[in-house]
């Protein structure tokens, strides 16, 4: 049996034996059965542990009976019990199992989810899972805030189970033993840094963890035990919250993240906070239950926003100056969820100076399109993609590249993100009338040689842009759409007339951003004739290109002779790219240009698969075409390539 009850006369209670709860299988069957035992009272549980006699108990309980409930504390003052006798019977009182740590069978990763260093700081010994929850033997396992603390570091719920003081300091010390026995060449830090890894990802500074974690404490010592209401109000304003924020957008701006996610979930599960770091979702640190109310009311607060509605979406603006912080504004949105919670996203809006066209990532024929189509006096182009590909980026390279003194340029955006010396810049605002269609009224009448619109979203602004591009104007826009072919479509089903739409229209900029191979650790491989042979496949796959003419655009972009000398290159990981194998992100392209067939096929309102089927013979590389180009130059990878076109 996994334990053995024994009886007591006097009560006829059931108190469970530890000697053979040694694993995780024979511990979730105690906790199991535990749940239909009677409840035990401070002094039953006394009695039933040998801490005190019956004599002492009775005496207690006629002296004041709080003394065996809420000044329970008081019988270590009076010397009656130890600090780690009372924890041990107030565990009995909660439910609370016992172990024998000692031989207690723990899971292999018990150590990677709460490292050694963390365990000695504790004073407790990870288990391992169950049932959803990661299990710890602590000599105080009804204290709330260890269970908070540890929650915040193993980023999982955490159930405490008890286990003596002593022997937890002896399986410990046995832990350390192992741990020296088997050092590697890393070091004992590195060692610790990779399993900080494992609970919180990959850190952005070394001594992030200690810092987080130490915040979190503060937080949770000064809300302390008051009433709910009371626990919102100061952990919102308390110095712990406000250093928390703080700390978690001053290092999102460090390194070089796009959103802050919070992430909150009912009950007592914890709330997750996330990084958005080159497209990808990295954790960043998880918070106790009681902390999401407080986190998001001071986010709240920072935007300007309702902290009592918590019923519709809300969306604001954060100048991070104004609390302490670099220059920064973040935009934020705040979506109510189910149970009455909320979710915040925040983006991180750091005014930037535009990217050199150079450093897009074009190959040097569309570098030779884009410059050109910069330099022209009139006409429209198109910066086409969902959000988040760049788009912005590319027209304000585009921007940069004709911005000197013999120019005259507006911008209308929403919001700012890049600025430039010289540009005149518009922030739209549609709760005061200030419409990108409205803005683009006024720029004609500013006398403008360029405008730039941030997006065209409605048939008005299409039309105003479509005029302004034939009166002499450069205008540059962006569209959501998922290429350059269905951009041109998407206008006419606007309402646009396509005859001024084929003369005003220069050229569709479609992209997508994908991350780079890290240049310290790619790997190179060649491929074989079977691989090759699927590479072209996949490159041909959608176009009516042929396989000679597939084969030609390969190998020249290559820059090789032969399909024997292609190489692919992986990722492999090192401590340039912490271990992931990518840095920083490059963009892949799909550059349609205005031509004659082109212009006939807007007039005619084709189809977009003949328009893309036509700039293709011409001599447009679509987005799968750039991508697998790019794999083979070595800048990217299959798997990224295909996030492009898929």
């Amino acid at each position: 049996m996994p334990y053995a009850p024994t009886d007591t006369p006097a009560d006829n209670l059931t108190v469970l034996r530890s000697d053979s709860v040694n694993s995780m299988p024979g511990l979730v069957d105690a906790i199991e059965r535990q749940h239909h035992l009677p409840i035990l009272s401070l002094g039953q549980a006394l009695l039933r542990l040998h801490l005190l006699d019956e004599a002492s108990v009775h005496a207690l309980e006629r002296e004041d009976p709080s003394l065996l409930r809420s000044r329970s504390h008081e019988l270590v003052d009076r010397l009656l019990l130890s600090e780690d006798e009372l924890h041990r019977a107030l565990a009995h009182v909660a439910g609370v199992i016992e172990i024998e740590v000692l031989v207690f069978e723990l899971d292999r990763d018990a150590f990677k989810i709460l490292p050694l260093r963390q365990a000695h700081a504790h004073h407790v010994v990870p288990l391992g899972f169950a049932n959803d929850r990661f299990y710890v033997a602590s000599c105080a396992p009804t204290s709330e805030l260890l269970h908070q603390q540890l929650c915040t570091v193993t980023g999982h719920s955490v159930l405490l189970v008890w286990a003596s003081r002593e022997a937890i300091e002896r399986r410990l010390e046995v832990q350390d033993h192992i741990e020296n026995a088997t050092e590697d060449p890393l070091g004992a830090a590195a060692k610790d840094e990779r399993r900080r890894e494992t609970v919180f990802g990959k850190p952005t500074q070394h001594d992030r963890g200690t810092v987080l974690d130490d915040l979190v404490i503060q937080v949770m010592a000064e809300v302390g035990s008051a009433s709910a209401a009371e626990q919102l109000v100061s952990a919102t304003e308390s110095a712990g919250m406000v250093r928390l924020v703080n700390q978690m957008i001053d290092e999102a701006q460090r390194t070089q993240v796009s959103d802050i996610h919070i992430e909150t979930n009912p009950g007592e599960s914890l709330t997750a906070i996330r990084f958005r770091r080159d497209g990808d979702m990295e954790p960043y640190l998880w918070l106790p239950a009681k902390l999401r109310g407080p986190l998001v009311s001071r986010i709240k607060i920072m935007a300007r926003l309702d902290i009592a509605e918590r019923r519709r979406p809300q969306d604001g603006k954060i100048d991070f100056s104004e609390f302490g912080g670099h220059a920064l504004e973040l935009r934020v949105a705040v979506m109510p969820t189910h149970d009455g919670l909320e979710d915040v996203v925040l983006r991180l809006l750091a005014s930037a100076k535009p990217l050199p066209l150079s450093q897009l990532g074009l190959q040097a024929r569309d570098l030779a399109t884009i410059a050109e189509l910069s330099e022209r006096t009139f006409g429209m182009v198109l910066a086409v993609g969902p959000t988040g590909s760049g788009k912005t980026t590319t027209l304000h390279s585009m921007l940069a590249q004709v911005n000197t003194a013999v120019r005259k340029i507006w911008t209308a955006e929403d919001p700012i993100e890049i600025t430039q010396p010289g540009l005149r810049q518009v922030q739209v605002n549609p709760k005061i009338g200030l419409t990108f269609a409205s803005a683009m009224r006024s720029f004609l009448r500013a006398d403008p040689d360029v405008i730039m619109i941030g997006e065209i979203r409605d048939a008005e602004t299409a039309k105003i842009a479509i005029e302004a591009s034939l009166t002499g104007h450069l205008v540059l826009s962006t569209l959501h759409t998922n290429n350059a072919s269905e951009s041109v479509v998407r206008l006419l089903d606007l309402g646009m007339d396509p005859m001024n739409f084929a003369d005003s229209l220069l050229g569709v900029v479609a992209q997508r951003l994908v991350r780079a191979l890290c240049p310290h650790c790619a790997h190179a491989r060649p491929l074989d004739e079977a691989g090759w042979n699927q590479f072209l496949e996949e490159y041909m796959d959608g176009s009516e290109l042929s396989l000679g003419e597939a084969q030609a655009r390969l190998l020249k972009a290559a820059g090789v002779h032969s399909p024997g000398h292609i190489r692919t290159s992986h990722a492999v990981g090192c401590q340039h790219c912490g271990g992931k194998g990518y840095k920083g992100r490059l963009g892949v392209y799909e550059i349609l240009q205005s031509s004659r067939s082109i212009k006939r096929l807007i007039q005619q309102r084709a189809r977009p698969e003949v328009i893309f089927d036509t700039a293709i013979v011409e001599g447009m590389r679509s987005l799968r075409h750039d991508a697998l180009e790019k794999v083979v130059q070595g800048k990217i990878d299959l798997k990224q390539a295909r996030t492009a076109y898929r």
